[in-house]
């Protein structure tokens, strides 16, 4: 509502100032000058056209490619996404994240998000995932966005980005546990035409440590356990009193029974190890505007799977495309989608023409975000 006051204001004022000039020349017998206010009003009136002409948001326009466009200082966002993810080789597999956010400028070209997620997962009967379906909270996340070319000023626009997390869930398998993760990007855009035909390129990588709750349990030999089993301790060995001519015969027993009672008991437990993965990839976009504020586009994603933290072992690799929309409902209000579907990749030790062992079949994502 005090935009809309404030838009009402505006529209009457310069409905007023418009009305001076033009009485002006209706009645050019009267004698009445023009006076300077009016006419210092027409630049200014220039200069705010010129800036509305700077060009529509890229920052959602691409789909997974991220444009360069920063939040202004002295402006805020929220927004809501729904990232999905779905299709394997075999079952069933449907995972979303939802995605809240608040997004603030301290200064101009640097912008800071902070949101939160909540999983649902519904995994069935797929080789290698337990069988899950429940909706749960899934972590934190911050985003930080650093602006250091902006396409008005340069062929090109050029940002950093930086998103820490932390999660509570394994964002593809649901298995309850603590994970750290990491994803930069370096993200470049550029108007092809001005205000008609844009194009985006990111180059990403990605970085998650995942532990799983609970332990590991080991017998004394130093085997892991399927089952819990009683501690060694609550079970010692027992020792049959025995003549001291048959000493020799009995002490080989006595050790007899006692390895065979540890190898059936639970010596000890550790805590399951933390597993280690990063991803690499780029993805480029174009965005052509079909009408006004309403963006049409391509994208295509390559990305590879590796083991530890550093891109150490080779997993995988898959090639996504899709098209993507971008409007602009209005001032305030934009609405971005994007549906990606894997067309090539390779899984190490895995025959076929894709890779669902590491990635999803199809992707998708729906945001709407508010600026003020």
């Amino acid at each position: 509502m005090q935009h809309l006051f404030r838009s009402s204001l505006m529209a009457l004022a310069f409905g007023a100032m418009a009305t001076v000039p033009a009485s002006a020349h209706d009645a050019p017998g009267s004698g009445a000058q023009v006076s300077p206010a009016s006419n210092t009003g027409q630049p200014a009136a220039k200069g705010d056209e010129a800036k509305g002409q700077e060009g529509p948001d890229t920052e959602d326009m691409f789909g997974f490619t991220v444009g360069t466009d920063v939040l202004e200082k002295g402006h805020y966002e929220i927004s809501s996404e729904v990232e999905s993810s779905f299709g394997k080789r075999f079952g069933r597999y449907h995972v979303d994240a939802l995605k809240n956010t608040f997004t603030f400028a301290p200064f101009d070209g640097f912008s800071i998000e902070l949101g939160a997620i909540g999983d649902r997962f519904s995994i069935r009967n797929v080789p290698g995932l337990d069988n899950r379906s429940f909706t749960g909270f899934g972590g934190l996340s911050a985003e930080f966005k650093w602006q250091l070319l902006k396409r008005e000023a340069s062929p090109f626009g050029l940002t950093l980005l930086a998103e820490p997390s932390l999660g509570f869930l394994d964002e593809s398998t649901g298995e309850r546990g603590r994970s750290q993760g990491l994803e930069t990007r370096l993200l470049l855009d550029t108007a092809l035409i001005p205000d008609t035909l844009f194009a985006g390129f990111n180059i990403i990588y990605e970085a998650e440590k995942f532990r799983p709750r609970g332990v590991r349990l080991f017998s004394s030999e130093g085997e892991e356990l399927d089952a819990p089993l009683a501690s060694c301790l609550a079970r010692p060995p027992k020792v049959n009193p025995a003549p001291a001519e048959s000493e020799d015969a009995g002490g080989s027993m006595e050790a007899a029974n006692a390895d065979e009672s540890k190898e059936f008991c639970t010596a000890f437990a550790r805590r399951k190890s933390a597993e280690r993965s990063s991803n690499f990839g780029v993805s480029g976009a174009l965005a052509f505007q079909a009408l006004p504020n309403l963006f049409l586009g391509a994208e295509v994603r390559y990305l590879r799977a590796y083991e530890g933290l550093a891109l150490q072992h080779f997993r995988g690799e898959a090639v996504f495309v899709g098209p993507t929309l971008y409007a602009k409902l209005s001032d305030h209000l934009a609405l971005s989608a994007v549906c990606s579907t894997q067309v090539a990749g390779h899984a190490v030790g895995v025959p076929g023409r894709l890779d669902l062992d590491n990635f999803s079949r199809h992707q998708a994502k729906l945001k709407i975000k508010y600026e003020f």
